[in-house]
Parts: C-alpha cells; sequence; structure tokens
C-alpha cells in the first residue's frame, strides 16, 4: 500500500495531466461502448463485461468462480459459481492542480451456489456463524453498496479508493439462514499500459458482522484482485 502511495504522488507531482485510464473498479464513467474486466485473487476469479448506458449510468454483466469467502468472511465457501449485475452511477467531478477526482455508487445483486468442506467446530462446542460441519451444499444472495472513487494522477495512472458494503444472506441445508454485513475500506490503482489495456490491483478490508444461530459476531474481512481490463478484442 506504502509502494501506490509513493508512486501516486510521485506522478502527481511530475504531471498536470487530467485523464487516466478508463475504470471497471472506481468511479470514473466509461467512454468505450464495451469494456472487458477480468481478476484473479482472493476469494474468487471473475470476469464482468461492461456496457456504456445512457447517461452517467454504466452497467454490466458478471460472473466468478469462488473458492473463499465471497464477501470476505463468515462463508467459507470452498467451491461455487456466482453471477452479479454491478450497476454504476457517476456522480461527482472536479479538477484539481494536478488531478482529477472522480465519484460514483455501485450497486451490485448477485447469487452464489456452492459447497463448504468445513468439519470442525471451535473447541467451545458452541456452532460458529456460518455453514455447519461437513455441510457440501450452500447458497448465498448478496446486494453489494459501494462508493468508488477514482483519482486520476497521471495520463496512465488513476488511484482507486473508496468503501463497499457487501451485505450477505447466506443459506444451508439444516441450519438457519445466517446475515454477513462487512465494511470495506477500498485501496487500489488502475493503470494505462496499452492503448485498450489497463491493468489493476484492488485490496479491500475492514470488520464483518456476521448474524446467525441466534448471535452475532465481528471478525476481519478482506478481498484482493489483480486483474486487467480490456476495450478492443476484433480491433475495433
Amino acid at each position: 500500500m506504502r509502494a501506490i502511495a509513493v508512486v501516486a504522488l510521485v506522478l502527481a507531482m511530475s504531471s498536470t495531466a487530467f485523464a487516466g485510464p478508463q475504470s471497471t473498479i472506481g468511479g470514473k464513467p466509461l467512454k468505450s461502448e464495451v469494456v472487458h474486466n477480468t481478476g484473479v485473487g482472493w476469494p474468487s476469479l471473475f470476469y464482468e463485461w461492461w456496457n456504456k448506458g445512457q447517461g452517467n449510468l454504466d452497467w454490466a454483466l458478471g460472473a466468478e468462480l469462488v473458492y473463499g469467502d465471497w464477501s470476505g468472511a463468515y462463508s467459507d465457501v470452498s467451491a461455487g459459481l456466482a453471477f452479479n449485475a454491478p450497476l454504476r452511477w457517476h456522480i461527482h467531478n472536479r479538477k484539481h492542480a494536478k488531478a482529477t477526482t472522480d465519484v460514483g455508487i455501485r450497486f451490485t445483486p448477485g447469487a452464489m451456489v456452492g459447497g463448504s468442506d468445513r468439519r470442525a467446530v471451535p473447541p467451545t462446542g458452541v456452532p460458529p456463524i456460518g455453514p455447519p460441519p461437513d455441510q457440501r451444499v450452500m447458497g448465498g444472495l448478496r446486494t453489494e453498496l459501494a462508493v468508488p472513487i477514482s483519482i486520476d494522477v497521471h495520463d496512465r495512472v488513476s488511484v482507486v479508493t473508496g468503501a463497499t458494503i457487501p451485505f450477505t444472506l447466506m443459506f444451508a441445508r439444516d441450519t438457519d439462514p445466517w446475515g454477513i454485513i462487512p465494511i470495506l475500506v477500498r485501496m487500489g490503482v488502475e493503470i494505462n499500459a496499452a492503448p485498450k489495456v489497463a491493468p489493476f490491483f484492488l485490496f479491500e478490508l475492514g470488520p464483518a458482522i456476521g448474524i446467525g444461530n441466534g448471535t452475532s459476531d465481528v471478525d476481519f474481512a478482506f478481498r484482493v484482485w489483480v486483474g486487467t481490463a480490456f476495450w478492443s478484442v476484433l480491433g475495433k
């Protein structure tokens, strides 16, 4: 994180350019009609097909191969498949002397089906919040609300920050549903590496509230991905 901040500061001090790369993880509106976004990390490998909508709205269809805590904590997915439909509204743009800030609101409904190989309970014998021991089939519904912020500090570099709350309701056989409310801070960077290619790094972390089994708990949650966006497949 410190390296990202140092690079961003140096570039901001040495450049007066305002236009950074197109953004799929930040708050900037799309310029191209179609943008492809793919990434891998924890807890998933994903692909999103982004489309420039009308006015300030961009939208996408996405899929994830999940192999960890789908929303950062309390889900313990060993293997699952998720689908989502992100919607992003651009709500603010401000140009500074050496940077440009764009703010959006992102709403992402989604659903997941998968399984867990969780086999143990805590030594106290009290069932934890999450899937029960030896649970093989589970599913979940998620409504994620985020405020993505892009700060263009160079022609080729955009720093991404903001916050997201991926509210999740999980289901499994032989147990009551349980809820997950992570409150995550976002930190990342997008780089315009080529005219139509923009690699990115995104790290989200913060507390997560788990509610289930007649109790509640707080744990540390995080998600991290590295990937790339590109907006040319057939050379158009």
